[in-house]
């Protein structure tokens, strides 16, 4: 009998799979694409993810808990779901390893410009993979740990009180920038994560409470996003906030500690364990899609072989650039936007095709 997530860890574990290194651009994000007091934003978009992990709580109940992929296989031949499981295997495991790279990236910039990124990736990756081999209950004990770590980072939005003006927001609503759909998915990307509940069915019971640690740790994300965005709309005017690169580094970079100088630095390589959990979710949810495509119970290494080919793929294929990188992790997170919504529709769709079929789970 597998072991199951408990409720604590399993609420840090799905606030550690939204909130990723895209903090530190959202402000920029919010400018470009909604403009004035683009903080409000932030709650629209926590809105839709909610209504998101409703559909995904459709799932849990009418599948009775059972795994995405027994319920695909019992309505649609493998032949056919094998491909399409294939595709989410790479998207997933692509995504996680772009996440990685861009974190990289933007930390040899910042702190290693003299080193190769690719010799910090290929460590930051031996990391990913220890974490993979030990399986969820194990990434689970490690995100509740990186947790205490990192948690007091909110606190230092404190020392921009000083420089913070409420005059600076104006009494305007989403002026002043383009409002696309594409504008408002870049913006909704940051909340993606949730949907990697569905990899999670098996691993969970009634003490778990999936759905619910999914929806608090949505409000958490909510609530980091919005006090963070909120600060800089008041801390730097709208046409600062839309020409720099990383607007939460600068305001960080005015704080002045008594017993450090750039804390800027300091938060930035702590957000390494953020990442490290995201990415290995992603990569955990591509590695439990490639074991259902190939069930070698005798060659268990399988799986981490062919997993292993797209972190590559992320290293030598897509340039380096960081420009490059966030264009690819953007595209990427855009797939994965549609992937959250329609793949639970497509389940629903099978289980109602079952029931109707009279082939209910008992």
């Amino acid at each position: 009998m597998r072991a199951k997530l408990p409720f604590y860890q399993t609420t840090i574990m799905a606030n550690f799979a939204q909130t990723g290194v895209v903090v530190f651009s959202l402000p920029r994000l919010l400018s470009e694409n909604i403009g004035t007091n683009g903080w409000l934003a932030l709650l629209i978009c926590s809105s839709v993810a909610a209504f998101n992990i409703l559909l995904i709580l459709f799932v849990y109940r009418l599948g009775r808990g059972r795994s995405i992929f027994e319920i695909s296989q019992s309505a649609l031949p493998k032949f056919i779901l094998v491909p399409f499981f294939g595709i989410l295997a790479g998207l997933w495991a692509i995504l996680g390893s772009l996440v990685g790279k861009q974190y990289i990236l933007i930390l040899t910039s910042l702190s290693f410009p003299s080193l190769h990124p690719a010799y910090l990736y290929f460590l930051f990756e031996i990391l990913v993979f220890l974490l993979l081999t030990k399986g969820i209950m194990s990434i689970s004990n490690t995100v509740a740990i990186s947790f205490y770590f990192i948690i007091w980072n909110m606190f230092l939005l404190i020392y921009a009180y000083e420089d913070f003006e409420l005059s600076r927001m104006t009494t305007f609503w989403f002026k002043d920038a383009t409002h696309s759909f594409k504008g408002w998915l870049q913006v909704y990307i940051a909340f993606l994560g949730y949907e990697l509940s569905l990899l999670l069915f098996p691993y969970t019971n009634e003490k778990t409470h999936l759905i619910r640690a999914f929806q608090i740790a949505n409000l958490i994300t909510t609530f980091t996003y919005t006090l963070t965005a909120f600060v800089s709309f008041g801390f730097f005017s709208l046409h600062q906030l839309q020409h720099m690169k990383y607007p939460i580094l600068n305001l960080l970079s005015y704080v002045e500690l008594p017993f450090v100088k750039r804390i800027d630095d300091i938060v930035f390589n702590i957000t390494l364990f953020r990442v490290l959990i995201t990415n290995v979710l992603y990569g955990w949810a591509a590695i439990e899609t490639i074991k259902w495509i190939v069930p070698a119970s005798n060659k268990q290494w399988i799986p981490y072989v062919i997993f292993a080919i797209f972190p590559i793929t992320a290293l030598l294929v897509i340039p380096s650039a960081l420009e490059k990188t966030e264009h690819w992790l953007n595209l990427f997170g855009l797939s994965e936007a549609g992937v959250a919504f329609l793949l639970p529709i497509f389940l629903v769709v099978l289980l109602l095709f079952n029931k109707f079929r009279g082939r209910n789970y008992a």
